[in-house]
């Protein structure tokens, strides 16, 4: 009656994994974003040493460029999450209408 799946509801691509270790990295970028301006900050310019190369990297494109990063991360981890949420929902509704047809074709059967 109905053609054989050849895709599972049940593969979600490891949209789930993918979405975790993505909003992850995002969320360090941004606590390294914000301990890079805490430190420079405090820093200032005449300090060697490490001090100094946080205040450096603080004030050129480096900082900039790791916000951006985060930022990308977490609309993709986001993004992601959705899509598992939906994935989860599909296969829910599988589940359901395999029980459904489970059922009529029982009473098709009982009917005979």
């Amino acid at each position: 009656m109905f053609k054989k799946r050849n895709f599972s509801v049940y593969n979600d691509f490891r949209t789930g994994f993918f979405s975790k270790l993505s909003l992850a990295l995002g969320v360090f970028l941004l606590i390294v974003y914000a301990f890079l301006k805490i430190v420079s900050l405090l820093a200032s310019e005449n300090n060697g040493g490490f001090l100094g190369l946080i205040y450096d990297l603080a004030n050129s494109g480096f900082a900039e460029s790791v916000i951006a990063f985060s930022i990308v991360f977490l609309g993709v981890g986001f993004v992601l999450y959705f899509l598992h949420l939906q994935f989860v929902k599909l296969a829910k509704i599988s589940d359901d209408l395999e029980e459904e047809l489970g059922d009529l074709e029982e009473k098709e059967e009982v009917a005979e």
